[in-house]
């Protein structure tokens, strides 16, 4: 009888913790952005003290089943300060808002000790740029976009030819001989930023140091300006300890942590880019302009005669512009850039392409570039996730002879000649 009245009691108090487990309610709400009614989507929403959460739909929406009673919902995404939402025990509907986080103190990093961390916590100094920022204006490569957003990097434009040739210093010189290029991963697979020198340097008489392009004068252009600006999702710059703590001494330079756009669950996203426009002379250095009075006398002592003079003075109405001449190229630069975004829980996948051509100002000069990108991910079962990242790039530069010459070829030198 004793065992019995246990038994009974045993079954009493199972009946009663679970219809307690069982005492949930349906929360809903939305989710937008301080000061306007834009929808922060993949939002992370969890209940504090347990394991529930969700994130929110492409329109902020989102949905749970919460424990009865006064709960506390913590909400937090990329690029906008986290935020804890006490919710009454009476409430079915939370709308909450979320403030940008301008500082980025939010944003996950990479560091040596962790997989990632928020930047807040971080011990190391880790810049980040995202792909709005790098994109807001257009720029011929993605290192020309790079150039004021970190801070104590030194990019620089080996030339004003088309195409790159960009030389990016995170660290300072760290060898003589040596390359000072900072370390390029590209979705966590280090890639080469070799330049492809033309050749130019036997024609113009100039030299560089072996394995250095810090002193080349071929107007190489560097393999990281082949990517589309467009695929990137952000850019993470590590110059500390943090670096070599994952890369080893590879990172003695820094290392530039790039990664692409990957599909998310939701509806298909477009997006089209069309950019047309022509590229100028931004400044002439100046030539000086001769009266023709003051030409004829020139001409005299360098055996002309007058009426050679003034054919000259009249064949460009009293003066020869011969920067503008040279450099006065206007052909039509224009570029293209499609992509699809979207999947499902299982199936998420993003695809693009771009058509690129910037037209030099000097003549037979000029970058052109077509880019096809596809990023797939694949959930297999509960435990295992599949990625690909496939990437099919052509690029044609035409450079030009117009960086430092000894022999006298390059533009400048023949007009002073």
């Amino acid at each position: 009888m004793h065992k019995f009245r246990q038994l009974v009691i045993g079954a009493v108090f199972l009946v009663l913790a679970s219809s307690s487990a069982d005492a949930q309610r349906r929360l809903t709400g939305r989710v937008t952005a301080t000061g306007s009614t834009e929808p922060v989507s993949t939002a992370q929403i969890l209940v504090v003290g347990t394991a529930i959460g969700t994130l929110t739909s492409e329109d902020g929406q989102f949905a749970l089943n919460v424990p009865s009673g006064p709960v506390t919902l913590r909400v937090r995404r990329v690029g906008y300060r986290s935020k804890d939402v006490p919710v009454a025990a009476d409430a079915s509907e939370a709308n909450i808002t979320l403030d940008r986080d301008v500082l980025q103190l939010e944003t996950q990093v990479v560091t040596g000790q962790a997989t990632r961390i928020s930047n807040i916590n971080a011990a190391n100094d880790v810049a980040v740029v995202t792909g709005d920022q790098l994109n807001k204006v257009p720029t011929p490569t993605i290192e020309n976009a790079l150039q004021g957003k970190i801070a104590g990097a030194q990019i620089y434009a080996n030339s004003g030819a088309p195409g790159g040739g960009m030389q990016v210093r995170l660290r300072g010189v760290t060898s003589i001989n040596g390359a000072s290029d900072p370390l390029y991963v590209v979705d966590g697979v280090i890639v080469g930023n070799d330049v492809l020198q033309p050749g130019t340097n036997a024609i113009l008489g100039a030299s560089s140091a072996a394995g250095s392009n810090s002193s080349s004068q071929d107007n190489g252009v560097n393999r990281i300006a082949d990517l589309n600006p467009n695929d990137i999702e952000s850019i993470e710059v590590l110059k500390g300890a943090s670096a070599s703590a994952i890369y080893g001494s590879k990172a003695a330079n820094g290392v530039i942590i790039i990664t692409t756009k990957s599909g998310q669950a939701g509806r298909t996203q477009f997006n089209v880019t069309q950019r047309v426009g022509t590229f100028d002379l931004s400044n002439k250095m100046g030539t000086r302009r001769f009266t023709l009075d003051e030409a004829i006398a020139y001409g005299a002592g360098v055996g002309m005669t007058a009426t050679e003079v003034t054919d000259n003075f009249n064949r460009c109405n009293g003066f020869c512009d011969h920067e503008e001449q040279m450099f006065g190229e206007n052909e039509l630069s224009y570029e293209t850039a499609l992509s699809v975004r979207g999947g499902n829980q299982n199936t998420k996948y993003f695809a693009s392409g771009l058509v690129k051509y910037d037209g030099g100002i000097q003549e037979n000069t000029g970058y052109a570039k077509q880019s096809l990108r596809l990023n797939l991910n694949q959930n297999v079962g509960s435990k295992f996730n599949v990625a690909v990242n496939t990437n099919v790039i052509h690029t044609l530069t035409r450079r030009g002879l117009s960086n430092n010459d000894n022999v006298n070829v390059t533009p400048y030198f023949v007009i002073g000649s």
